[in-house]
Order: C-alpha cells, then sequence, then structure tokens
C-alpha cells in the first residue's frame, strides 16, 4: 500500500484587482473553492496512476472536511485513517492580484492534530511506501518515520514547506524530493558549495542522507542524484504561455504523487521521472490543484512525445 500521511485543506482563489496597502478591504467579485492540502493532492495523484493508496491525516468535524473525505473516497482513496479534530479543517486562501502576483494566507486548523499514531504498525511493511510533506506537525512526521524504517518500508519525503532536517532522520529517507528553491535554501543553511548548481545540491544531500534526491525545476523539468552518485536530467514539457498561478496551484504535488505512484509500483527512476514530469505539466491545463490532475490515460498519450531520462554529469 502507498500510505500519504499529509494534510488536508480546502483551497479558496481571490482574484482582485491589487493587494492592500493599508486597512482598506479589498473587493474580489467572487471566489473559488478547490481541494487541497498537500497530502490530499499527492494521494490523488498517486491513486490516478493507479496505486493502492491512503490518506492519512485529519479534517474538522464541518462539511468542508467531510467534503475533502468524500472526493478523496469517490476515486477510489483509502480514508478510514483520517480522523476528525475539534479544530476547523485546514484552508489555504490565495489572494492573486491583476498582474497574478499572489498572496497566500494558510489556516492549517485540524492538520495540526494529525498524529503518527493514526498509522499501525500492521501496514508499515517492506511492501509499503510511506510518502509525507512538512504541512502537518515536524515530530509526528519523525516519530512516523522512525517506524516505517524500523519495519522496512520505504520512505519519500517532499520537503515542502523547506524546513531543515535532523541527520538522523534524513538518514532514513529513500527519495526526496526538493524544489529549486528549496534546495537553494538548503545549500545556503548548511553553506553547499556550488549553491545555483542543482546537479551539485542534489548530489550533496543524496550523499548527506544515503538517499536519491530530487530537485524539481519548473519548466526546466527536474534533476535526480542517487547515494552512489548517478544522475538524470529530464525535461518538462512545453506548456501554454498564459498559464496563471491558478494553473500552477498543485503542479508540484502532482509530480510528488505520480512519482510516489511510479516506484511503489516498480517502475524505473528514469520511467517514474517522465511519469511525473508529464503529470505535472498537464496539471498546469486547467485552474486548482485536485480538479487538474492527470490520469494514467493522459499521461501515457504523451509518452512517445517526450524524450527520456537522460544521464548527467554531476
Amino acid at each position: 500500500m502507498l500510505i500519504v500521511f499529509g494534510s488536508l485543506c480546502t483551497d479558496f482563489f481571490l482574484n482582485i484587482d491589487k493587494h492592500p496597502t493599508d486597512r482598506n478591504p479589498v473587493s474580489a467579485d467572487m471566489y473559488k473553492m478547490y481541494p487541497g492540502g498537500r497530502g490530499g493532492n499527492q494521494a490523488l495523484a498517486a491513486a490516478r496512476m493507479g496505486a493502492k493508496t491512503a490518506i492519512v491525516g485529519m479534517i474538522g468535524d464541518d462539511p468542508m472536511g467531510t467534503k475533502l473525505a468524500d472526493k478523496l473516497r469517490s476515486e477510489g482513496i483509502l480514508t478510514s485513517g483520517v480522523g476528525r479534530s475539534e479544530k476547523p479543517t485546514g484552508t489555504n486562501c490565495v489572494a492573486i492580484d491583476a498582474d497574478d502576483n499572489p498572496r497566500i494566507y494558510q489556516a492549517m486548523g485540524a492538520n495540526q492534530d494529525a498524529s503518527a499514531d493514526q498509522i499501525p504498525d500492521e501496514i508499515l511493511t517492506e511492501a509499503s511506501m510511506l510518502v509525507l510533506q512538512m504541512e502537518l506537525p515536524e515530530e509526528e512526521n519523525y516519530k512516523l518515520m522512525q517506524r516505517a524504517k524500523e519495519n522496512g518500508a520505504k520512505i519519500m519525503l517532499n520537503l515542502a514547506p523547506m524546513k531543515m532536517i535532523p541527520r538522523k532522520f534524513l538518514s532514513m529517507i529513500d527519495y526526496l524530493v526538493v524544489n529549486q528553491l528549496e534546495a537553494k535554501q538548503i545549500a545556503v543553511a548548511t553553506e553547499m558549495d556550488r549553491k545555483n548548481n542543482a546537479v551539485m545540491i542534489a548530489k550533496g544531500l543524496a550523499q548527506e542522507g544515503d538517499l536519491t534526491c530530487i530537485v524539481t525545476l519548473g519548466e526546466k523539468g527536474s534533476v535526480a542524484v542517487t547515494a552512489d552518485g548517478k544522475s538524470w536530467g529530464m525535461s518538462a514539457m512545453k506548456v501554454d504561455d498564459n498559464i496563471t498561478q491558478e494553473n500552477l496551484w498543485g503542479a508540484s504535488d502532482a509530480y510528488c504523487g505520480t512519482f510516489a505512484s511510479c516506484l511503489y509500483q516498480n517502475m524505473s527512476l528514469e520511467d517514474s521521472l517522465k511519469h511525473a514530469s508529464i503529470a505535472a505539466s498537464l496539471s498546469c491545463r486547467s485552474a486548482g490543484a485536485q480538479p487538474s490532475f492527470p490520469y494514467l490515460d493522459d499521461i501515457e498519450q504523451q509518452m512517445a512525445d517526450m524524450p527520456n531520462a537522460e544521464p548527467t554529469q554531476v
């Protein structure tokens, strides 16, 4: 089973003329609402690739939480590990001005009560993969990683938002996924050489944690480096030049969920990179995160037109 331990949120989008500079209210004609949260997003992307997927997290005892869980359940995702909190369901509010500049406001709400204890040892086996991000309490992530490692499960961490991980826990990870900005932040914080070279940063992280590190580069694709120093570069599909922040929202989760699902289903690293790159690009076709995520058939239709991942020099 592929198990995602992550956040569940409702995303609200507001289109405004300009961001406020004082206390006066700024009006939007309407708002759009989408199911979201990195955990829910990545679970959905994984399930649409065909992996048996479970989501574990917390929602509020409110209609928004019920709607989030029902949506994921309708996609065939196991939601029995989703608990109810006295806190309200988490939300993201994204205000985008006329120049397409976003400001993001998060209220994590019920996600703050997510616990590693929601996942029993019985499903953390050598046949399982655990996928985590950094929107839930760090200490719960670390507790869960420790148990997963002891039970032989594979572990993938999407280090978003970026937080420094103790070396003890970094070494428990099999696959670490960061974006270009997060990679640079790590390089600066650790005084790593060649801070602007994504391949070198990935190599440093791969060697430090004895893991495979993937750095996503937006429209430039992604790079991956294994613990033994082998590296690959994967291009991205060309997308519409007129895509907006609302279109880009969730692309990284489409990448991570698809990548994890491919690995879980025993695809090679190179093929997993290719599927993930296509999924992220296709997700930019429409607004919001989960509504835009492609299915396996959508991805396979693009495979022949995309180059394979190529070995690169480190």
